[in-house]
């Protein structure tokens, strides 16, 4: 032994490989851990963009992206950079930077107030010019209107600035029964209470799945549809005013088909393409 009871340099010389060696096996197998089985399906890379008025968002953080994560194979960033602010232009949208690091994007905030043109344009643009797919989630139907660019508006595919006074939401009406996205959508199942959205116009790339009669209005809008932007497609809903109906299972799945159909992950038959169902358990 060496001086004061410690082992002799020898000793401590054969147990730093060995330390090395065992730090080394376990830095490899949490590395590969971390990574998708072999050939496992890469996981959806979304952005989910939230914050502004009128909408209790950051309650509806915690149900929309962990809802879908329960029903799909994806990856969550959040962006609620704006909390309360109507005006907010979020540090993310200052470029179309952000564009190359998802799929698809869900928009579910209320920035009724940002005017900005080429702010507007410039965001719109990134999805129809990089091909990030979009869903739009009711208050977002809304953000941007002001602006007098056409650009939000030709991403979602429809104009709108006005929707109801909030009561019970009157009967559904499929327009496209065998549509994928809302085949499997109960044919009695409404969202309670909420918002119904006029649209002022449409384009001619939109189409239109569900609609709804306005008390208002006096006339049929359309509360579910898809659109096609440049490179991008589109899914929206005006429905999803109160937490309770965006946390409603129906809700959710019609949210989750029609996300998996703007990046190419939903079957014919309504059902997601195989890796992108709901995640197995943990064992």
């Amino acid at each position: 032994m060496s001086p004061a009871g410690l082992p002799s340099s020898r000793a401590h010389a054969r147990r730093v490989p060995r330390a090395l060696s065992l730090l080394a096996a376990l830095c490899a197998a949490a590395t590969a851990a971390a990574q998708p089985a072999p050939g496992a399906a890469p996981p959806i890379r979304a952005l989910y963009v939230t914050g502004g008025g009128f909408h209790d968002f950051k309650a509806q953080e915690k149900i929309v992206p962990p809802g879908i994560a329960a029903r799909t194979n994806i990856v969550w960033t959040i962006d609620n950079s704006a909390d309360t602010s109507t005006t907010k232009l979020i540090a993310r949208h200052e470029t179309t930077a952000w564009a190359d690091s998802f799929d698809v994007v869900v928009y579910n905030m209320s920035f009724s107030y940002v005017v900005d043109t080429a702010w507007i344009a410039r965001i719109a643009h990134a999805h129809r010019d990089k091909g990030v797919a979009a869903v739009i989630l009711h208050g977002a139907t809304h953000s941007y209107r002001r602006g007098a660019t056409d650009a939000w508006r030709e991403l979602m595919g429809v104009a709108s600035m006005r929707h109801d006074r909030q009561r019970e939401f009157p009967r559904l009406e499929r327009l496209a029964p065998d549509n994928p996205i809302v085949k499997a959508l109960p044919k009695e199942w409404g969202p309670g209470s909420d918002e119904l959205y006029n649209i002022d116009r449409s384009w001619p790339t939109m189409t239109p799945l569900v609609q709804a009669w306005s008390v208002e209005g006096e006339k049929h809008f359309p509360v579910v549809w898809t659109n096609t932007y440049g490179k991008t497609k589109v899914f929206a809903t005006t429905m999803g005013h109160n937490n309770r109906t965006m946390a409603d299972p129906v809700y959710l799945d019609l949210v989750t088909r029609g996300l998996l159909w703007t990046v190419g992950k939903l079957a014919p038959d309504g059902t997601p393409v195989a890796g992108y169902g709901p995640p197995r358990a943990a064992q």
